[in-house]
Parts: C-alpha cells; sequence; structure tokens
C-alpha cells in the first residue's frame, strides 16, 4: 500500500497557494490516497505536482 502524504509535505505543498487552490490541492490528495495511488499527478491553475508514495517528485509553476 502507497505511504500517505505527511502534514509537513501538504503544508510545504500548498503554503504558496490561494485558499481555493490549497483546497483543491488537499482534495485532489485524498482522493488519490483513498483510491491507494502509489504514484499521481496533482494540479492547479498555478502549478502541477508529481507525487510518488507521499513525496513531491517533480513540480511545474505555470506561467501566469
Amino acid at each position: 500500500m502507497a505511504r500517505k502524504m505527511d502534514e509537513e509535505t501538504k503544508k510545504w505543498l500548498t503554503f504558496d497557494h490561494s485558499p481555493e487552490e490549497k483546497e483543491s490541492l488537499l482534495k485532489q490528495i485524498a482522493e488519490a490516497e483513498g483510491k491507494g495511488l502509489y504514484e499521481y499527478e496533482i494540479s492547479v491553475e498555478s502549478a502541477s505536482y508529481e507525487i510518488e508514495n507521499g513525496m513531491i517528485r517533480g513540480e511545474v509553476k505555470k506561467q501566469p
């Protein structure tokens, strides 16, 4: 079973996002973890993230 993302990583991942983006990212994480996914991608308007085993593997900041 895949490891869940810890609270510190979630805080780091969402610290520079609007409240709406933060809510969306956390919801996407919860959905992926609920499905037991080992690898997944989450995204919002300003960035996308590759997640592997509960850790951030990659990040792409989108241009405004």
